[in-house]
């Protein structure tokens, strides 16, 4: 009986194991489902005018945190650029329509009822690229280890052509991207 026993055991343990490393996606911390790894906060968003809140997040590190909205490139990379607001200077502006940039949002970060932090987005330069995504920083704000946060996001400029790209709101500390 010990030995049927232990066959279940370790059949479960084998199994378990097969699912978190041969299936993508089955684990909530896979690299394609979630590149940001080390963030605190990664959800799916819609960039329609309006506001977004995170759910309550405490972050496990005491220091600066990064608010960034994540997109795929399913575009051309020019017109992403342009829609995303990530120009870098007036050649890149050439390409773009006066409707551009689409993504433009106010933040506000609070704890405990209070506001920590609040800001606007740029609407040019302050991204990063992938291979496979743009990262747009809307801001960054302090936070205590352990202490609760939620985040704002109001969309104040119509940004659904860019839901295509399915785009995530992400929190992550400062070095850790």
């Amino acid at each position: 009986m010990k030995w049927i026993f232990g066959r279940k055991i370790v059949g479960l343990a084998v199994g378990v194991l097969g699912m978190r490393f041969l299936v993508p996606g089955a684990s909530a911390g896979s690299h394609k489902d979630h590149p940001y790894r080390y963030s605190i906060v990664d959800v799916p968003i819609s960039l329609a005018v309006g506001a977004v809140w995170t759910p309550a997040f405490s972050p496990r590190k005491t220091g600066w945190y990064w608010i960034m909205v994540q997109v795929e490139k399913p575009l051309p990379f020019e017109q992403m650029m342009c829609m995303m607001g990530v120009t870098q200077g007036p050649l890149d502006l050439k390409k773009c329509t006066s409707e551009d940039p689409l993504l433009r949002a106010d933040w506000i970060v609070r704890s405990e009822d209070q506001i920590i932090s609040s800001g606007t987005s740029t609407t040019k330069a302050d991204a990063a690229f992938t291979k496979d995504n743009i990262f747009k920083f809307l801001g960054k704000f302090p936070a205590e280890a352990g202490k609760k946060y939620v985040l704002e996001v109001k969309f104040t400029k119509d940004g659904t052509p860019l839901n295509v790209a399915n785009p995530h709101l992400i929190v992550t500390k400062i070095g850790d991207e």
